[in-house]
């Protein structure tokens, strides 16, 4: 979690508007550190997204409408006890502009009382949207503006979101709400967030309280020995007098669960269940459940008898939801476990209190994982979810029911991890494009290096080269500057460059607003980022283990070298393209593997025309200097990358 100020600039050099309170000790490094991945183009920053299978790049936030906020979202029917007073209090508080935290611990209710929230604020005509957190995504403030940059803006932006535009793209919203659950920021990211959006009120569930405005804190507590006793009342369906204190002996139910509902709520669930739950066992396929005493038996033990006593179709999709735990829409049951009959399950596993709701999907809860992991169940065929999710995917699902990217990059390292590197590469391919698509650039990239990884251990070079390409220019999409971003739309290949120009004008539009824009100063830098890129691209070589062919670690050190010389003229480039070649003419002296000594030669006398080339080329007259040196820069960039893509085909880059 990053803490930081409001920096005095951002990176185009506009000024910002009045600064925020004083930020904390060495905050404004942080957000140096946040907002690497902002692109400035003139006075904007300028942002992609993923559509159809390539980039495109967006208007700045203030050239794009705000999306009309909906309804807000709000469970049909929400059943509360002895929380009615918090809730009373919470709804007045936003109503009047204020707004509020609940924190306590996990599992005392802080999302139900929220739900009941929303309920009255949606009867009184209240817009705005709910956050819920995403499975495997570190939180920060730069990840929340992206999130709330998404909703208001309607796109699934790539890279981050400039704080400054952002609250100048916002400053007249008016009259929304928006609920962000499970919320971890500290207080000077609080403060910075409700600045930023001063016209909107919050809800945040958090741990703990980090709510500037302590009187709209509320401390939520377990629920009270008489609240639990009207629960269990409600949810048995009967007065807790001799029958049901022998049936549930409530003071060790009460003590055991710590007064949070959900466990409660458990313990009634199983209860009701317990006269069947063993016949129903005794018919499935699985094994039959342990002896126990209702008196003594925990939450997780009461989760694994419930367990045990699902159907075959409820229980396939608890056990995947602990496989890769990641919650799942119903529509993604039958893709991920292989079975068309497992869609409608979520109704068996809300009833036996085995899932809670999440949003649009059901995530297994934390006593009914242990469970699973209890009873020694295998854990969902890796293979046969990436085939399920790539049919899925193929066949073009509703945007609204598209899987959680954690899900992909789950079963990727679950494939991984089983050695299955052929389905691993080529599940990948599909789930690349999946991630971007819903705005998960940061899954993206490890989708990626997951893909790298099998196709050099499952020997494909095509797959291998590939990936070794294309995982570079994403990562200098998502969070180079403006050189690397603009050299990277030129390296990568047809159709991820495609849609870019499509939607902003032609590439060679893009350089010619980069010449408009760039000072002297810019161009020096840009240059000097594109060869870091460049240097990026080699680090694998630099760590690379021993046992290479002969000859390889001289051809990699030559590529290597390139990354180290600056060029800012044609003439620059050439020679350092003909230093390279010399360097792969040495490299083929070493090789004593005809193959790898023929790409050495290859490489060599390919590199030696295209020195030859920019020997004898002269830039336009009208043409900044800076902009050359970028321009050569980025295709010097593409020179290292294609070398080292031969390369790899003979020489292990891992």
């Amino acid at each position: 979690m990053s803490s930081a100020g409001t920096p005095p600039e951002d990176r185009a050099g506009r000024a910002a508007p009045a600064p925020a309170p004083a930020p904390v000790p060495g905050a404004r490094k942080a957000v140096v550190d946040v907002n690497h991945g902002i692109v400035s183009q003139g006075d904007n920053a300028i942002n992609l997204v993923f559509q159809k299978g390539g980039y495109v790049q967006v208007p700045a936030l203030a050239e794009l409408p705000l999306r009309p906020p909906e309804l807000l979202a709000a469970p049909a029917d929400v059943t509360l006890f002895g929380r009615q007073a918090l809730v009373d209090t919470v709804v007045a508080q936003l109503t009047a502009g204020t707004s509020v935290q609940l924190y306590g611990d996990e599992g005392v209710g802080r999302g139900a009382i929220a739900d009941a929230v929303h309920q009255r604020l949606r009867a009184r005509g209240t817009r705005g949207h709910v956050l819920r957190p995403r499975t495997g995504e570190p939180e920060s403030l730069a990840t929340l503006y992206e999130r709330l940059a998404t909703v208001f803006f309607g796109h699934r932006f790539l890279r981050g979101v400039d704080e400054t535009e952002l609250r100048q793209a916002v400053a007249g919203v008016r009259d929304v709400h928006v609920t962000v659950l499970d919320c971890a920021l500290e207080e000077s990211e609080l403060r910075r967030l409700l600045q930023t959006f001063s016209g909107c009120t919050f809800l945040f569930t958090s741990p703990y309280r980090t709510l500037p405005d302590a009187a709209a804190a509320h401390h939520v507590q377990p629920l009270s020995r008489a609240a639990a006793i009207e629960l269990l009342n409600a949810e048995l369906g009967l007065e807790l007098g001799p029958e049901g204190l022998q049936n549930l002996q409530f003071d060790l139910a009460y003590r055991m669960s710590e007064g949070r509902p959900q466990r409660l709520l458990l313990y009634a669930r199983f209860i009701k269940a317990s006269d069947d739950w063993r016949e129903r066992a005794d018919r499935g396929p699985h094994e039959r459940p342990p002896a126990f005493d209702p008196e003594r038996l925990s939450p997780r033990h009461q989760a694994g008898a419930l367990a045990v006593a699902l159907d075959e179709p409820a229980r396939r999709v608890l056990v995947a939801l602990a496989t890769f735990a990641t919650p799942l829409a119903p529509a993604w049951f039958a893709p991920v476990t292989g079975h068309p009959g497992d869609a409608g399950s979520e109704r068996e596993l809300l009833d036996r209190r085995l899932v809670v709701r999440a949003g649009d999907g059901y995530a297994i809860t934390r006593d009914a994982a242990a469970a699973v992991r209890d009873l020694g169940w295998d854990p969902a065929p890796a293979a046969t979810a990436a085939e399920g999710l790539m049919a899925a995917l193929a066949r073009g699902e509703a945007v609204t029911g598209r899987p959680d990217p954690h899900l992909l990059l789950t079963v990727a390292q679950a494939l991984n991890a089983g050695g299955q590197w052929a389905l691993t590469s080529r599940f990948v391919r599909v789930a690349v494009a999946a991630a971007l698509t819903a705005g998960s650039g940061s899954v993206a990239l490890q989708l990626y290096g997951l893909g790298r990884i099998a196709a050099l251990r499952g020997g494909l070079t095509k797959d291998h080269a590939y990936y070794v390409h294309t995982e570079e220019q994403t990562r200098h999409l998502l969070e180079g500057d403006k050189a690397a971003v603009a050299a990277a739309l030129l390296i990568l290949s047809p159709p991820l460059a495609a849609p870019a120009a499509a939607t902003g004008g032609k590439v060679s539009g893009f350089f010619g607003k980069l010449a408009t824009t760039v000072s002297t100063k810019a161009g020096v830098t840009a240059a000097a980022v594109t060869v870091t890129a460049a240097a990026t691209v080699t680090v694998v070589v630099a760590t690379s283990g021993d046992g290479k062919p002969a000859g390889c670690s001289e051809a990699l050190a030559a590529n290597s070298a390139l990354s180290t010389r600056e060029v800012r003229t044609p003439q620059d480039l050439a020679s350092a393209f003909r230093q390279l070649s010399e360097g792969m003419t040495n490299a083929a002296g070493k090789a004593d593997d005809p193959a790898v000594r023929s790409v050495f030669r290859q490489q060599a006398d390919a590199f030696e025309g295209k020195a030859d080339a920019k020997q004898a080329e002269t830039p336009p007259a009208d043409m900044h200097p800076d902009v050359t040196a970028a321009l050569v820069s980025s295709e010097k960039l593409r020179g290292g990358i294609e070398n080292l893509q031969a390369l790899s085909g003979v020489c292990p880059l891992d």
